[in-house]
């Protein structure tokens, strides 16, 4: 959706072939965007260079889309699970870091961290972290781009091209055009088209919940490789599990049980559970994520791999993806999918 409103508002004429699924990642996604990841504290990639990309184009969208809220800076808590991990955060971080991307350091027990959240090692305040309101923006361009949108699926057999010209067949309509660009998140790892470009797809499960209580208080997120996201009345999103080589959407009572244990593991408070939700992101090997057009086939493009920073990479990847099609920019070296059919 993002490319779509980037490719819209650059005058191209558009059509947007979908079958949405409850499912999706998109949907469950809990919108974190933070500038540290991991246990080694690891700063996340060009994340300065995404994130002002990023800023702009949700803030160009807000303005124009009846004063939606689509991404929001939030405070955040970063909360050490043990000695080793203080140790480890304390031999990363030297001055480059500390005004950037951390901002005040805490001891365990410390006074300014609520009593409900468990603080047993000490942690930090994260700077420069933010919610993206995932469900507010797909809803808003479903909402713009209706008149666009086809309900369906790209297979091999409803895909051809003749004379440069790509035609699609969807509920017996045939849509002619010079361009096809795949944004099909994990299903690429099947898609018949990259088939063939040696892309190296690492699928991930993850379930998120739904947790209401009124003792944990609606100021900050509450991280430690497990998000507790503030998301009004008193309602919180826990996100996320991650497992591999599982291929389906159902939540399980197996992923209930690790989310309780992690929600636990951070806070010490009774809450109650409202919903539970699963959906299935393409990280890739390599976890950069890709775009670019097909080698062998002229006018066929696809972007993917984002995982979980989808809302971090995908405005820099459409407006790079524009300068492509337009002929003014190439597509970024980290990214481009001809890296992986070269070494294929």
């Amino acid at each position: 959706m993002v490319t779509a409103r980037v490719l819209h508002d650059a005058g191209y004429d558009i059509a947007i072939i979908d079958n949405a699924r409850k499912g999706s990642a998109s949907i469950i996604a809990a919108g974190l965007i933070n500038p540290i990841t991991g246990k080694r504290f690891e700063p996340s990639w060009r994340y300065d260079e995404f994130l002002l990309k990023a800023q702009q184009f949700y803030t160009a969208c807000e303005s124009r889309d009846e004063e939606q809220v689509y991404y929001r800076p939030f405070p955040m808590l970063r909360i050490f699970a043990d000695e080793k991990e203080y140790d480890t955060f304390q031999k990363k971080y030297t001055l480059e870091y500390l005004g950037r991307y951390v901002g005040e350091q805490f001891g365990p027990e410390h006074p300014s961290i609520h009593p409900s959240i468990k603080n047993n090692y000490g942690g930090f305040r994260t700077l420069n972290a933010g919610i993206f309101e995932y469900v507010n923006f797909l809803n808003s361009m479903s909402s713009k781009f209706s008149s666009f949108m086809l309900n369906g699926f790209i297979d091999k057999g409803n895909l051809s091209r003749t004379n440069d010209v790509w035609s699609v067949t969807i509920d017996n309509q045939v849509i002619h055009s010079r361009k096809v660009i795949f944004c099909d998140g994990w299903q690429g790892s099947q898609n018949p088209w990259l088939a063939d470009l040696g892309l190296r797809y690492d699928i991930v499960k993850g379930e998120s919940c739904i947790i209401r209580t009124k003792l944990l208080p609606e100021t900050d997120i509450i991280s430690r490789g497990f998000a507790i996201i503030p998301i009004g009345n008193h309602t919180f999103r826990c996100a996320a599990t991650f497992q591999w080589n599982e291929l389906h959407t159902i939540p399980t009572a197996f992923g209930a049980e690790r989310l309780h244990n992690r929600v636990s593991s951070l806070i010490d408070c009774e809450y109650e559970v409202l919903e539970q939700s699963a959906g299935l992101r393409p990280t890739m090997f390599e976890h950069k994520p890709f775009m670019g057009e097909h080698p062998k086939y002229p006018g066929l493009l696809a972007m993917g791999g984002l995982g979980t920073k989808g809302a971090l990479y995908a405005p820099y990847m459409a407006y790079n993806l524009l300068e492509y099609m337009r002929g003014t920019g190439e597509i970024d070296p980290e990214m481009n999918l001809l890296q992986a059919y070269h070494h294929c």
